[in-house]
């Protein structure tokens, strides 16, 4: 086969020993569902000669090579399909570091040397940027592989046998380069915090296939409900000259606020705001009133209008630049609380959701955080004494005993406490406030802070420091990074991390995880085991989380429920 300016020789497997590091994978029949597809080929590749395993001798491979590391990339994929066929349990596999994806590699080197992760990231990219080299990606083989299925390696033509094997070597290729680079780099990186991630990945995988369910007649109720009001609410707002989607509507929005004598920020293009914290203080104007409560509403039905099964699989992001997962189709992590559309998503019948959430996890990764770089400090020690850290916050700003702490007084302290970690300066924290129905002053939030300073002194050695790069305890890296990104990364990007472990563990144990919403899990089981497993739930995720969060307690929350209720 000729692969750049080299030559490969392509074999059929027959009990040879390769390398430390082997590049696997597979071709299987095309699917357009979430099924784990059945396996046509399998190829691999450790340096030398590429080969093609027999689909019955697969198991046999991978325990002849059980010491070597297996590098795919799109593990995920691969390792349930080598699963589907000979059984292979990869998760030890996994937890003894023996699994690398260099899609994920190559996120994190660019988080790492750019600060942004690219948003393509597939095979062919990375083998034009690292090996300058472009796969061929012929639909008519790459989609026509099922009808070699059962069939001797053999009988296979050769356009289709170096169609695999390019694949295979250029993802060795990859990762031998990218290996170098990040080593080269960061040397103490332990590969950038590869195994959260790979962890993550696979859990992520995992929950995508298995679905969530969807009350159809019940979201359709809904819809006719909104797309009535959204219907006369959109006759009333034409009255002042606004139809939702006709060309200039910028224009006669300016026309309808300059009329009615709103003082509204503009934008760089010098149109009015039509932003909902900027409109929401004139909602008594009719017109403030029926936009905001239209564009309210065309925000919750695109949710799930686009619905159309009595399960949905939404596909989830592995890594943002913070750390954090990201949802789609649907957005599952950003579902409103207003409006019943959480209640949509329900369990099977005959079966039940757990939905575990750690409680005030970034407050206790700020606390390990601190640990790690300051020793023993306030917010360490009150939350393994089990206080509320809002409660003696605001009895600090209140000077007050915490016994006295009033429900409003402990608001005021969320917000300071979730505020100021990421570095939010007096005049942002006050629109943060806002969120928490605060309506402060400068000198009310100065002194919030000047007393949150007071309540964790700590602190003001941990907002020291400029901006440009920063670390995880996981080894995760972030360049060109602002101030505030740079305080905020190490504490949420820990408890991103965390959570990640907590899937993969869950799913490794059994659970069939259906969704994921950053600090909460939502698992589906038979009702009449709700009790036990989730006893077992609530110990596996706080187990998980301690694996990063090893000096401070952390604790978790759990509804047993028929629908999505948090």
């Amino acid at each position: 086969m000729k692969y750049g300016s080299r030559e490969i020789d392509i074999n059929v497997w027959n009990g040879e020993k390769l390398g430390y590091y082997i590049a696997i994978d597979t071709e299987t029949e095309y699917i357009k569902n979430v099924e784990i597809p059945e396996i046509i080929t399998c190829q691999v590749y450790s340096g030398k000669h590429a080969y093609y395993v027999p689909i019955d001798r697969i198991k046999e491979f991978i325990d002849l090579h059980d010491k070597s590391i297996f590098v795919f990339a799109n593990a995920p994929f691969d390792l349930d399909v080598l699963n589907k066929c000979s059984n292979w349990d990869y998760f030890p596999k996994v937890d003894e570091g023996g699994v690398f994806d260099i899609q994920i590699m190559y996120r994190l080197h660019k988080l790492a040397t750019t600060g942004v992760i690219p948003f393509k990231y597939n095979l062919n990219l990375l083998s034009k940027e690292f090996l300058h080299l472009e796969l061929d990606k012929n639909e008519d083989i790459r989609c026509n592989f099922a009808q070699f299925k059962n069939k001797p390696i053999a009988h296979i033509p050769n356009d289709f046998l170096e169609y695999g094997a390019m694949d295979v070597v250029a993802t060795y290729d990859i990762f031998n380069i990218l290996l170098g680079e990040i080593k080269e780099k960061f040397p103490s990186s332990n590969v950038l915090g590869h195994m959260y991630q790979i962890k993550g990945s696979i859990a992520l995988h995992h929950i995508r296939r298995n679905g969530i369910g969807f009350n159809l007649e019940k979201a359709k109720e809904f819809l006719d409900t909104v797309q009535s009001e959204m219907k006369d609410l959109s006759e009333i707002l034409a009255t002042y000259g606004w139809v939702r989607g006709e060309k200039g509507g910028k224009k006669r929005f300016n026309r309808i606020i300059d009329r009615a004598g709103i003082e509204l920020p503009k934008t760089e293009s010098g149109d009015y705001s039509s932003k909902e914290k900027d409109l929401i203080k004139y909602r008594d104007h009719y017109f403030i009133f029926s936009y905001l409560r239209y564009i309210t509403l065309e925000k919750r039905t695109t949710f799930i209008r686009n619905i159309t099964t009595s399960r949905v699989h939404p596909r989830y992001n592995l890594l943002m630049n913070t750390g954090r997962t990201s949802c789609s189709s649907p957005n599952f992590q950003q579902l409103p609380r207003e409006g019943s559309i959480r209640s949509m998503f329900c369990a099977e019948d005959g079966k039940t959701f757990l939905i575990t959430d750690y409680s005030a996890i970034e407050l206790g990764t700020l606390a390990q955080v601190l640990y790690s770089r300051y020793g023993a400090n306030e917010m360490q020690k009150r939350i393994n004494a089990g206080e509320d850290l809002h409660k003696y916050y605001a009895s600090v700003l209140y000077n007050i005993p915490v016994e006295e702490v009033t429900k409003g007084q402990r608001q005021s302290a969320k917000a300071a406490n979730f505020g100021f970690p990421g570095g939010l300066g007096i005049h942002t924290f006050i629109e943060f406030a806002e969120g928490y129905g605060l309506k402060l002053t400068e000198d009310v939030a100065q002194n919030m802070k000047n007393q949150w300073f007071n309540a964790f002194p700590v602190m003001r050695k941990y907002l020291q420091g400029e901006e440009g790069f920063v670390e995880t305890l996981t080894k995760r890296m972030r360049a060109n990074t602002t101030y505030c990104q740079e305080k905020n990364t190490p504490f949420q990007g820990l408890a991103a991390d965390g959570a990640k472990i907590a899937l993969y563990d869950l799913i490794k144990v059994g659970y069939k995880v259906v969704g994921f919403v950053h600090d909460e899990i939502i698992t589906e089981v038979d009702e009449t085991k709700a009790e036990e497993l989730l006893d077992l739930q609530e110990h596996i995720m706080v187990a998980s989380m301690k694996s990063v969060v090893p000096d401070v307690d952390v604790a978790v929350e759990s509804t047993v429920s028929k629908e999505y209720c948090k």
